[in-house]
């Protein structure tokens, strides 16, 4: 596993200060979402003036460009506001493409609610968001990038996520899983990177504090109710060899404390999870119960 964090977290920060900062920090790598105030990256000209000097200023600091955080989403019910976020995913993808960046990350979003049209299910918005993906995996798959489905608003829930990945049968499209969001509505990671497994290209870092009600507080990892080192073991029991993305949302919380705190104290804490070393379970290595028979292997040879 690789551990990274997002520009939401050092929203005053310019490219080549993430890039730095990033590089001193022992992170391997970062997610855009938003820099110095612009949400919307293809309107940046410090990513399109000159791709090949933004993936050298990556490269000479061995620092990965993980993933482009867009805002698009397809619950809406007028289709033309679908097709206007399907072509802000695509302007991600083809800028990710330029930048030799492998993920860009779109969100599942909410249920319309508006009454005078009437209520929708749950599964109704959810068939509409995965046509929507599905449309965008050739997209993806034609500029080397894989188009990420991050769990957020009514579609938290790993069973919803994995329906859209699933749905969209490309390998050209995956989560990005949040931990943190799939608790608002109370499902632990033990189920939740369970069902997903492989299709978890990302793992957001968010911790915080809950109470009945919802979120109390947000804080820094490992400090929270998250159990972020659950979900650790859990992803290193799937095999998971993706980022770990520190999530601090200064960018909507400007309360919260400054990322030249929080960011070294969030590394030197996940890379002391990922050091250690998962216990082998097997019955061949001291278990008292260990079979008494000869195995296949070390069964002697027959006669011949």
């Amino acid at each position: 596993m690789k551990i990274g964090f997002s520009s939401v977290g050092c929203p005053g920060w310019d490219l080549p200060t993430i890039v730095s900062n990033a590089k001193a920090m022992g992170f391997q790598g970062v997610e855009l979402r938003g820099l110095r105030g612009q949400m919307n990256l293809p309107l940046c000209p410090e990513l399109t003036a000159d791709p090949a000097a933004t993936k050298a200023l990556f490269a000479e600091a061995g620092v990965e460009l993980a993933c482009l955080g867009s805002s698009a989403a397809f619950h809406y019910r007028d289709p033309y506001r679908v097709a206007d976020n399907q072509a802000e995913a695509r302007e991600y993808i083809e800028l990710a493409g330029k930048l030799g960046c492998p993920f860009v990350r779109v969100f599942g979003a909410e249920i319309p609610k508006r009454m005078f049209l009437g209520y929708e299910s749950h599964d109704v918005v959810l068939a509409r968001i995965s046509k929507a993906v599905r449309e965008l995996a050739p997209v993806a798959m034609d500029h080397r990038v894989t188009l990420l489905v991050e769990n957020s608003g009514d579609f938290v829930d790993s069973q919803s996520i994995w329906f859209v990945v699933d749905s969209a049968e490309s390998p050209a499209v995956k989560a990005c899983w949040s931990q943190f969001a799939a608790l608002t509505r109370n499902e632990p990671a033990s189920i939740s990177i369970k069902r997903l497994g492989s299709k978890i290209a990302i793992a957001r870092i968010c911790d915080g504090k809950f109470v009945a009600g919802g979120v109390e507080s947000i804080e820094a990892p490992g400090k929270g109710d998250v159990n972020v080192a659950l979900l650790v073991e859990l992803l290193k029991g799937v095999a998971f060899d993706g980022y770990l993305m520190v999530d601090w949302p200064k960018l909507w919380n400007p309360s919260l404390a400054d990322p030249e705190k929080v960011f070294p104290e969030a590394q030197k804490y996940l890379k002391s999870l990922l050091d250690i070393k998962r216990v082998e379970l097997t019955a061949y290595k001291g278990d008292k119960n260990a079979p008494k028979f000869q195995t296949r292997r070390e069964a002697a040879p027959t006669p011949v």
